[in-house]
């Protein structure tokens, strides 16, 4: 069987200035090839250099494919051609050896082995060392570069603005009055996502004809470039971390009037202290406002019924399980504390000259005030719940439901395999010399660009059709959490509470009143409240008053030992249902405020009732 081979080339950094470097590279691969008798099965031209394999697309495609059974070896020039970077090189050779593949380097004329790791392994090594001294010196290079104030360095893509043969810059003057209207509005006070939905209302698009994004909306107003300032030296490519990083502020260098000015000094520095502004706002946590400024249905709905004042939403953390419990709690407590007459903590009763004008009502337990809510629901309202339940369910399929996608993934397929064969026939173009290197690297960076686009929609193509497997599950799952959880309660709760203008709190019951002009499917039919009644009142006794349930509990302990004066610590706590240092705490309560007295000693006696 012919052996089936490939060859990887790829121009070294010395080597980019050469016009024919790549094509003479693979045509010694092609002859080398030849020589050997083999079968040449494709070849991977990279014209981009680099230290790592991050962004090289050929390079990329040849390790993936030593997973499969393509070809049998792989023709290089050089050890370098593949990588200088020593963990990725010993990434390629553990990959080429699991695969059963060969290396052969046609400089050198020999296939690698395994005895070659040792030495193979120096060389990496030694050509990692000779890219980090050529980044030094690169980087060095810019470096006073961008101190003497040299050539603004302009990606294709900067928007307003464009560089010239001479590499002087010009403005595109359409481009740069979407600019100003931009900073005009952010100076108004308009924020990045409004401005991005106004120019879209207006019909202005970038250069890809996709509306602006408020993110680079953002990053534009923040650009000095704008005012005619460029700031260089702001990033640095590291090359032991392989990352582009910040470059402290200090160390930048500012060059004004360096391009020709988009807007004034005064416009630019009006939009950025506008921005400024929003995020020390943010920063301080400013109340928002709005009409969604609340983020409860109960928010603006819950009132003091003792003095008036709004009841607001506060969280704090359990005692015993550290678990965050929300409760409301009125403004004017939250202000000034109890009043006077509630007074009856210790704090208060040593300050007896302090005069507060504070509220006593009660904190309301969020959960047990929507526990209370789903009862008035499921008493006043009559609601078909298997009805809703299964409308929500068609709902949710409707929602979950993915169209189908295989018209589009065919498409997206049949313009992959057609980018691929463009990228075959550019190289031939290349290799015949019918176009020079220098358009062929362009056109072969516009083609992969392309291709990396549609193959990324091909896998989110194909992640959708992964998701309607699981649909089902999903639809199965949702419709079980809403047979036995609240989900529907919770529901009938939020449409009361639409229809509800407000709720007055007492300390042992509250008061729904509802806006007169609603009308809702209640028990009295489709009528109005003003034709029913237009309030409910709920009494619920101390459900949020702490102190209250401890008295009702004495209470219970009092009317036990009147029944049975002889009754027992473990008698109580068996009939209350708690433990025995709870029985306990109870009768020392008792003892302490004079309710109760033991006549008797060493545990026999009975319990007398004092008051």
């Amino acid at each position: 069987m012919i052996p089936r081979a490939v060859i990887y080339a790829r121009c070294s950094t010395e080597e980019e200035s050469q016009r024919d470097a790549l094509k003479k590279q693979v045509e010694e691969g092609r002859l080398c090839v030849q020589e050997n008798g083999w079968l040449l099965k494709d070849v991977y031209v990279e014209s981009r250099s680099g230290t790592t394999t991050k962004g090289r697309s050929e390079y990329n495609r040849l390790y993936n494919d030593l997973e499969g059974d393509k070809f049998d070896i792989i023709v290089i020039k050089s050890q370098d051609r593949l990588m200088r970077n020593t963990k990725d090189w010993y990434l390629f050779v553990d990959r080429l050896l699991t695969g059963q593949k060969k290396l052969y380097i046609y400089i050198e004329r020999k296939f690698y082995t395994t005895d070659d790791a040792l030495i193979t392994g120096i060389k990496a090594i030694l050509a990692e060392e000779y890219s980090r001294e050529l980044s030094k010196k690169i980087n060095n290079a810019h470096k006073n570069r961008q101190r003497r104030g040299g050539p603004v360095i302009l990606t294709s893509n900067t928007y307003g603005y464009r560089k010239l043969p001479d590499k002087s810059v010009v403005v595109v003057e359409d481009e740069a009055k979407v600019k100003r209207r931009m900073y005009e509005l952010c100076a108004a006070g308009f924020g990045s996502r409004s401005i991005s939905a106004i120019l879209k209302n207006e019909g202005i698009v970038s250069r890809n004809g996709r509306p602006f994004t408020d993110s680079a909306i953002l990053r534009m107003i923040h650009n000095p470039l704008n005012k005619g300032t460029a700031v260089m030296n702001r990033l640095h490519y590291d090359f032991e971390s392989k990352r582009t990083v910040k470059v402290p502020r200090e160390e930048q260098f500012i060059h004004e009037n360096m391009v020709p000015p988009i807007v004034s000094e005064e416009l630019w520095e009006a939009a950025n202290e506008e921005i400024a502004k929003r995020t020390k706002a943010r920063a301080k946590g400013e109340k928002k406002s709005g009409r969604n400024a609340g983020k409860s249905q109960l928010s603006g709905k819950l009132a003091c019924g003792l003095c008036g004042s709004p009841y607001y939403r506060k969280t704090r953390r359990s005692y015993k399980s550290s678990d965050i419990i929300y409760e409301w709690k009125c403004k004017r407590y939250l202000e000034t504390g109890r009043d006077e007459n509630c007074a009856d903590r210790s704090q208060r009763k040593r300050v007896k000259s302090l005069k507060t004008d504070g509220c006593g009502n009660v904190h309301l337990e969020e959960k047990k005030l929507y526990e209370l809510l789903y009862k008035v629901c499921s008493q006043r309202y009559k609601t078909d719940k298997a009805k809703i339940i299964n409308s929500m369910k068609d709902m949710l399929e409707v929602a979950l439901k993915e169209k189908d996608n295989q018209h589009e993934l065919d498409k997206e397929t049949r313009k992959k395999e057609k980018l691929l064969k463009q990228m075959d026939v550019l190289v031939l173009k290349l290799l015949d010399g019918i176009i020079p290197n220098d358009v062929y690297q362009r056109m072969q960076k516009g083609l992969q660009d392309q291709f990396f686009s549609v193959q990324e929609r091909i896998r989110e193509l194909e992640c959708q059709r992964e998701k309607e497997s699981v649909r089902k599950e999903r639809l199965s799952s949702i419709e079980k959490e809403l047979k036995t959880g609240k989900a529907v309660e919770r529901a009938e709760v939020m449409q009361m509470l639409e229809e509800t203008e407000k709720i007055l709190i007492y300390p042992e019951s509250m008061e729904i009143v509802f806006r007169p002009d609603e009308v809702m499917e209640t028990e009295c039919g489709d009528i109005s409240f003003q034709e029913c009644e237009s309030s409910i009142k709920i009494e619920y006794g101390n459900l949020f008053s702490y102190k209250g349930r401890k008295r009702e509990e004495r209470e219970a302990v009092v009317h036990m030992m009147r029944k049975n004066p002889r009754i027992t610590a473990g008698m109580i706590a068996k009939e209350l249902q708690i433990g025995l240092s709870g029985a306990n705490y109870r009768i020392r309560a008792l003892k302490r405020e004079g309710r109760i007295r033991f006549n008797g000693s060493g545990g026999k006696g009975e319990w007398e009732i004092l008051r």
